[in-house]
């Protein structure tokens, strides 16, 4: 009987042990992934300023600065918005209390 509980106790550890294993390794693959969104969006910044100054000093137009800027300027912020949602932890609905139907009458 002792060594039924010793094994189920070991194989219980060994489940944590790999569980919690699983766990650091999601988190750094997700630190990894934050850390190219950020330089993605700086690289798309930087060459969006590059682009709109080509456009501004080398072919003297303004209307296509201003467009690229535009352009630029909103993808630069769909990415920076997208890569601070990634960061936020989803609400835990599994239990029945997290449900707020309000004033039912």
């Amino acid at each position: 009987m002792a060594k039924k509980q010793n094994d189920r106790r070991q194989a219980r550890k060994e489940r944590a042990k790999q569980s919690k294993e699983a766990k650091r390794e999601a988190q750094e693959r997700a630190q990894q992934r934050r850390r190219l969104q950020i330089r993605i969006s700086a690289a798309v910044a930087v060459l969006t300023l590059a682009i709109a100054a080509v456009c501004y000093w080398v072919l003297d137009n303004r209307q296509l600065m201003g467009i690229t800027l535009l352009i630029g300027g909103v993808l630069f912020l769909v990415l920076a918005l997208s890569t601070l949602a990634s960061g936020v932890q989803p609400r835990d609905r599994t239990r029945a209390g997290s449900i707020d139907y309000g004033n039912r009458d």
